[in-house]
């Protein structure tokens, strides 16, 4: 975000400070000890902390360690000593930089608890060398909050897709039935964060919680109990409801696009996931999509996959998309009978030479006919997510189920909640088919590459 890098002189000078402190520290301790000894002198049927109260007995013989040998103890006490002074000198040069207004609450948060539980040796090496990685990465930390800040939103209202701002956000359940707000929402401190980077985008300062959106609507809220209100500053417009939800509209429509430019290049483009990907054509796309769409399913997600496809063994399987078989070959160890479709020659390849498949077809799944296949039990797919394909794959996996099947597949959450036409008939399509969706974590792809949010879904065929 064009922040200054900080001065290595600083931080040497910052180091410097910080070793005199912990040298002092260990003097501290070494007087401390001298002086239980001329207590014990001064009362030698006491004992050197016997009759001193809680407070000054921690002072003159510390707890860190008590019990312990006095050269360990010392250690011990040096050792917290240290945690806390590199603590702060962390929280003083990252806020320096500005680098925490980049980020959103989460991460702060996270950021600090981090410092807190073990915080790295602030020396000046280690501070120049981690200042200049966090500041060269601060777009991507900012493109992050503002994707977090957003996801965190209650995607079942249609006014942002998570990959697209529009006019307004709808903060659910924001205040309690007292009329305050709901901290275990946390809703307001999302708000916060919209809020920060409009500023940052804006190029003005983030004025402090009174003076902000918050402060304007605390200070339009009347009385106890919700109630219906408007409060508004220079970018939003907030109209809170006796529900307890807040409705929030955008009053720059060129910091919204600046946003949504930031989500489309933090989600990634070769996805469909970019700014104009809710105003999607229905229109069924029968060209592969970039480089295939193909990013490998992670362990994790793979094996959530086969937990809700169910027992396998001696079942039929399908997998129209199988790439290097991340979710094929687990299918195989849990018992399965498992056909691969795969597009790219290398990784149809790369199947057979496993000789673990009951069968591996090199074509384009949508080529494949269930008269020129065979219907199966079970499909499990992680079909290609470019300008909503996942929707087309899974329409068309859905005609090889044998009745009273079951196909599981990873697909773009956006399909949960778009309204675009092509989404809307998916859903009801899902629904026809007794569907549900299962929210998976956001950056459960990270390790392939993109952070796009995705779901499974599952369907069922009817049974004969």
């Amino acid at each position: 975000m064009g922040m200054e890098l900080i001065r290595r002189s600083t931080v040497v000078e910052t180091e410097a400070y910080r070793n005199q402190s912990l040298e002092m520290f260990g003097q501290a301790f070494d007087l401390l000890q001298k002086a239980r000894q001329v207590v014990a002198m001064a009362a030698p049927s006491v004992g050197d902390a016997g009759h001193f109260d809680d407070a000054a007995r921690d002072a003159i013989a510390p707890k860190y360690g008590g019990g312990y040998h006095e050269k360990e103890r010392r250690e011990r006490f040096l050792d917290a000593m240290r945690r806390q002074v590199d603590c702060a000198v962390w929280h003083h040069l990252i806020g320096s930089t500005d680098l925490e207004k980049l980020m959103d609450h989460k991460a702060r948060a996270q950021f600090r608890e981090q410092l807190k539980k073990d915080p790295p040796p602030a020396t000046a090496d280690n501070c120049f060398a981690t200042m200049r990685a966090l500041m060269g990465d601060a777009d991507a930390i900012f493109k992050r909050g503002i994707a977090e800040a957003f996801s965190r939103l209650d995607r079942r209202f249609r006014s942002h897709d998570g990959f697209k701002v529009g006019n307004r956000i709808v903060l659910d359940r924001a205040f309690s039935e007292h009329g305050c707000w709901n901290h275990y929402r946390d809703q307001d401190e999302t708000l916060r964060d919209v809020e920060r980077a409009f500023c940052v985008l804006d190029g003005t300062a983030m004025p402090a919680r009174s003076g902000g959106i918050i402060g304007a609507i605390d200070s339009a809220r009347r009385g106890f109990g919700v109630q219906t209100y408007t409060a508004q500053n220079q970018y939003f417009r907030v109209r809170v409801f006796k529900n307890g939800n807040a409705h929030v509209y955008f009053l720059r429509d060129d910091l919204v696009t600046r946003v949504n430019k930031l989500l489309a290049e933090y989600y990634g483009e070769v996805l469909g996931a970019g700014s104009d990907v809710a105003e999607a054509k229905p229109d069924f796309i029968r060209t592969p999509a970039r480089n295939y769409g193909f990013f490998e399913t992670p362990v994790a997600v793979a094996e959530r996959v086969l937990q809700e496809a169910g027992y396998l063994r001696g079942k039929s399987v399908l997998e129209p998309n199988a790439g290097r078989g991340a979710l094929a070959s687990k299918a195989v160890a849990a018992g399965a009978m498992v056909t691969c479709v795969e597009i790219q020659q290398q990784h149809a390849a790369f199947l057979r030479d496993q000789g673990i498949y009951n069968q591996v077809i090199h074509d384009d799944f949508f080529d494949q006919t269930p008269d020129g296949l065979e219907l199966f039990d079970v499909i499990i797919m992680n079909p290609p997510f470019d300008g909503q394909r996942d929707i087309d794959h899974v329409t068309h996996a859905a005609r090889f189920l044998k009745p009273g099947g079951k196909l599981v597949a990873i697909m773009a959450a956006g399909v949960e909640f778009r309204d675009n036409a092509k989404a809307v008939a998916f859903r009801a399509l899902h629904a026809r088919m007794g569907g549900s969706f299962l929210d998976l974590p956001a950056g459960s792809f990270a390790e392939s590459g993109t952070m796009v949010n995705t779901i499974i879904a599952e369907m069922h065929a009817p049974r004969a």
